[in-house]
């Protein structure tokens, strides 16, 4: 009997109107909420997306960077020490030797600006040779990148610890090679400083936001080399139970990673690279308070905005209730006289409305357009029917009536029910959109009379179709903007960001692709390799800024003189190699010489006078001179120094 008695009262509670309105009230919030929360988990998902992106392109420029500078350095302790005689080694070189050996150093060390110099141990670790030209004597052999070869340790690239150098009075990293006599026996070292403070301007110089961390690590226990912000105490040293070095210990050479920092506490999502194939890798890492700054201001607006709903709905609510409970006396007064217009009219938030066709007047409007126009019935029945509506709108509905009747009279029935959108203008002068359902009455010879229409307000619905539309507009814009920036971002990885010019990296590429090429087809292929004549004086002389403009302008003359196969690449600091696929050594040095001529000819503005400047250039061909990328650069890097040994301002080839 109770679960009846509950049942029946559970019944008559859904059956009354005010429950069903409540309950309407509530899912509709809930759906409104739902809707949000899930419109707010879309968004963050789509932040933690980019931010991933972004991360993984900070992470590929920087290795692509790192990994070409210690290419390049590889590449030199390896040429200096194929190529450096075996008196080099000992501190009793004959003078003559020891000039040659500090220019060939000098020579080196000035190709790139991240090198601060090379030196040269004996087998005791005492130092022979300085490139930047510090007394010889000087002891290095606890340094970690020589004691490594002295305990036997093999021949391999070895990377040292940071240190602050003694001789030049700052921090830097040294990358070692060792020299073995023919017996095995250690011969010298031969060390590469890498100056941190150049490397820390491009870590400074990525964007990873406030709290964001860059870092160059070693591969086995995840020793710090490099970081930005840099924590000169945290340098050699492994961070702790660290994530990021668990996961890079797992296998891949990239990947993504997301922990709380051991030392600052900051949550960041991590991309790492290892580099090339390198002992090292690099890391950078977001914050996660950075790159989600807006999503929770958007969510603080949403949850505003549900609140704010939610005191809506009750509101309406109650005012519905109350709105209802009146109702309920005035139809209890009025059941029978006025039952059919209660639950058709007046209980209708739509307007319902007639039109005497003959006369194109209203003959009943009601009261529901008060809500929606804030006229009164009386002030709209026996008016034209277009009295309220916009000039292009009342056209338009003349012409329906029209199409319809003519239709209607030719024995079409379908046309006598139709759906039109038009604006409306309110008392207040706002316009509105509508939708209105016209039925056209028949009396009983089959004439239409009458137009019996329900106009229902749809700009909430219309605001809502162009808010769609807008987000789609903009959703659409934000992926052609991420596939601009990928665009972009292959773009770096190639480019010299000073010259525009190409980079080492796409050289070395290129320049085995081309060979290659030559070699199948038989076909020629030059290769051009030039420096500014005494650029450190001008660097020296009138500043970096107008060394850079130096470049640029060097860099705008060989692009305004090459064909579309050509490669233009800066190589490193002031020194230029342009590739020249399908052309033979002679066109290539009338080329070299064009050059030449045209930089000579140039003049930069500064201050009151104009600078002025000339290039050494030197030519190598394939295969006349070398049959491999590395001879023919190296035959053409030969030849640029013959041409400046010259004179400089000359075009030298390589001579066999």
């Amino acid at each position: 009997m109770e679960r009846e008695a509950f049942g029946q009262f559970l019944l008559r509670a859904y059956r009354s109107s005010s429950f069903r309105l409540i309950l309407f009230c509530i899912l509709t919030w809930l759906g409104v909420a739902s809707l949000v929360f899930f419109l707010l988990h879309e968004g963050r998902q789509q932040i933690e997306r980019k931010a991933e992106i972004e991360v993984l392109g900070v992470s590929a420029i920087l290795e692509a960077r790192l990994s070409g500078v210690f290419q390049r350095v590889q590449s030199d302790l390896e040429q200096l020490a194929a190529t450096l005689p075996a008196e080099a080694y000992a501190p009793s070189a004959a003078p003559a030797s020891r000039g040659d050996v500090i220019r060939t150093l000098r020579m080196h060390s000035r190709r790139f600006s991240e090198v601060a110099g090379f030196r040269v141990l004996d087998a005791n670790g005492v130092l022979v040779f300085d490139s930047r030209g510090a007394a010889a004597g000087n002891s290095f052999a606890q340094r970690d990148y020589f004691r490594v070869f002295d305990r036997g340790g093999g021949n391999e690239l070895f990377f040292s610890e940071v240190h602050t150098d003694p001789l030049l009075g700052h921090w830097v990293l040294g990358v070692s090679v060792a020299v073995r006599r023919d017996g095995g026996n250690l011969a010298g070292v031969i060390v590469a400083l890498l100056d941190l403070s150049h490397l820390s301007s491009w870590f400074e110089s990525v964007a990873v936001g406030e709290r964001g961390v860059v870092s160059l690590r070693r591969l086995e226990n995840g020793e710090v080399l490099l970081r930005r912000p840099f924590l000169p105490e945290q340098a050699n040293k492994p961070l702790p139970a660290d994530p990021l070095q668990r996961q890079v210990e797992s296998g891949g050479r990239s990947g993504f990673v997301r922990f709380h920092g051991v030392t600052d506490g900051v949550e960041r999502v991590f991309s790492y690279r290892r580099l090339a194939d390198y002992p090292l890798y690099v890391a950078a890492g977001l914050a996660t308070e950075d790159y989600l700054v807006e999503w929770r201001r958007t969510r603080l607006f949403g949850c505003l905005a549900g609140l704010v709903l939610f005191l809506a709905l009750a509101l309406l609510l109650t005012r519905v209730l109350k709105a209802g409970g009146r109702e309920a006396e005035t139809a209890g007064r009025l059941r029978e006289s006025e039952a059919r217009y209660r639950m058709l009219a007046e209980n209708s938030h739509d307007v319902i409305w007639t039109v005497d066709i003959p006369s194109r007047s209203y003959t009943y409007v009601s009261p529901s357009v008060g809500g929606m126009t804030g006229f009164a019935p009386e002030e709209l029945v026996g008016q034209p029917f277009d009295v309220r509506l916009t000039q292009e709108s009342a056209l338009r509905l003349a012409r329906e009536i029209d199409l319809r009747l003519r239709r209607i009279a030719s024995g079409d029935r379908a046309a006598s029910v139709v759906v039109s959108e038009f604006e409306l203008v309110c008392k207040d002068g706002a316009q509105i959109s509508t939708e209105v359902v016209s039925s056209y009455l028949l009396d009983a010879d089959g004439v239409a009379r009458t137009i019996l229409g329900i106009t229902r307000n749809i700009s909430e619905r219309k605001a809502a179709e162009h808010a769609l539309k807008e987000s789609n507009r903009q959703l659409h814009a934000r992926i052609e903007e991420i596939g601009r920036l990928q665009v972009a971002l292959q773009e770096l990885a190639v480019r010299d960001s000073l010259t525009g010019l190409y980079n080492r990296r796409y050289l070395d590429e290129t320049l085995d692709r081309e060979v290659s090429r030559a070699r199948r087809e038989g076909n020629p292929l030059s290769l051009v390799m030039l420096d500014i004549d005494y650029f450190k004086r001008v660097n020296d002389t009138y500043g970096h800024q107008v060394g850079d403009e130096v470049l640029r302008t060097l860099a705008a003359t060989l692009s305004a003189d090459i064909r579309a196969e050509d490669v233009p690449c800066r190589y490193g600091g002031e020194e230029f190699l342009i590739l020249l696929p399908n052309m033979p050594l002679e066109t290539a040095m009338m080329r070299a010489e064009a050059w030449r001529a045209a930089v000579e000819r140039l003049s930069i503005a500064h201050g009151n006078f104009q600078l002025t400047f000339s290039i050494s250039l030197g030519v190598a061909a394939y295969p006349d001179h070398g049959k491999t990328p590395d001879e023919l650069t190296r035959c053409a890097d030969r030849a640029l120094y013959q041409a400046k040994h010259d004179g400089r301002n000359r075009v030298s080839v390589h001579s066999l």
